[in-house]
């Protein structure tokens, strides 16, 4: 099922009997729940495995005398009858799926599905398998623009947002938000300098930053920003790791922006946000691909070093970047 369908069916009350909301994106799955929440005002909540007899008996119960709603919504959270593992209580929901009374909404809420069972092949039947996955970034932007609520926010500040709270992550990106606005106060239009001000950076906007310096040789300014990421407790493997990944984008960029690929083209290859493969550009201009090819092979002996105890790894990662 489509986003946009559930998110029509709820602005226009359209509640159906059955929805099950799973995927990547847990923000959109607890997000549409509570939605439909809202539109049905009365619940019953399961948590967890409970015997699918209680689940039925309930949907089966009628609403108390003289209670008004039209319909009641029964939460099923982490049930595990779309995996595996439950099969007879699985077969026994997948049985009762289309005889769900027509004043009970049922909302299953799972982080584990598996697409072979039964149960899955049922709820698809009837088009209530709802997966949220990260949204695109056009729509990211729009959301974001949207989080700022009338505040004007041009999309170059949009941008910076999102590198610097990060775009992966929508319940991060929601909390940083709200504490930005709140900064903001009666102020017209959000700046750069509010974000850099009030907005606490991911660690992949830090490590970003830090292969900028590099690249620009700012040697000094790349350790001073190493040295706060070990005091914030960042591990130096996880910081390492970090910044292999950086200088494999700017090398994949430099290579695909050779072939005459632009930023849309090498985005949608990538799977990247388009600020992202901008950056990587500008910064690996710097750089021919034969040195972007020798600083990974010094990053993934640096790695090896560390693993196999030749070097601290706070050491092994400080003495890689003075190299680079």
């Amino acid at each position: 099922m489509p986003q946009r369908n559930l998110k029509d069916e709820i602005a226009k009350s359209n509640i159906q009997s059955l929805y099950v909301l799973f995927g990547e994106e847990r923000f959109l799955v607890n997000h549409y729940a509570h939605e439909i929440e809202k539109k049905l005002g009365a619940k019953i909540l399961f948590d967890g495995a409970v015997p699918v007899s209680e689940i039925i008996m309930a949907a089966e119960t009628l609403p108390f005398f003289g209670a008004t709603e039209e319909r009641r919504m029964l939460l099923v959270r982490e049930s595990k009858l779309f995996a595996s593992g439950r099969k007879d209580d699985s077969e026994k929901m997948a049985d009762y799926l289309p005889k769900i009374p027509p004043d009970t909404t049922l909302v299953f809420v799972e982080t584990e599905i598996d697409r072979r069972t039964r149960i899955f092949k049922k709820a698809n039947e009837l088009n209530a398998m709802f997966e949220c996955t990260p949204l695109s970034p056009s729509d990211l932007n729009k959301w974001v623009t949207k989080l700022a609520k009338g505040k004007q926010m041009p999309s170059a500040v949009v941008h910076h947002f999102l590198r610097v709270v990060g775009s992966g992550d929508m319940t991060n990106i929601n909390n940083e938000a709200k504490k930005l606005i709140s900064f903001c106060g009666g102020k017209h239009e959000i700046t750069i300098n509010d974000i850099n001000e009030i907005c606490t950076p991911t660690l992949e906007s830090r490590i970003f930053d830090l292969t900028k310096a590099m690249s620009a040789g700012k040697t000094a300014a790349a350790l001073k920003m190493y040295s706060d990421m070990l005091t914030l407790k960042e591990s130096p493997l996880m910081i390492l790791s970090m910044i292999i990944r950086q200088i494999r984008i700017m090398l994949l960029c430099k290579c695909l922006a050779e072939k005459t690929m632009g930023v849309a083209s090498i985005v949608g290859q990538l799977k990247l946000r388009d600020f992202m493969v901008a950056e990587a550009l500008g910064h690996g201009k710097r750089f021919s691909k034969e040195r972007l090819v020798k600083a990974l092979e010094d990053c993934l002996d640096i790695d090896v070093r560390i693993k196999t105890g030749l070097i601290g790894a706070e050491v092994g990662v400080e003495l890689l970047l003075v190299n680079l």
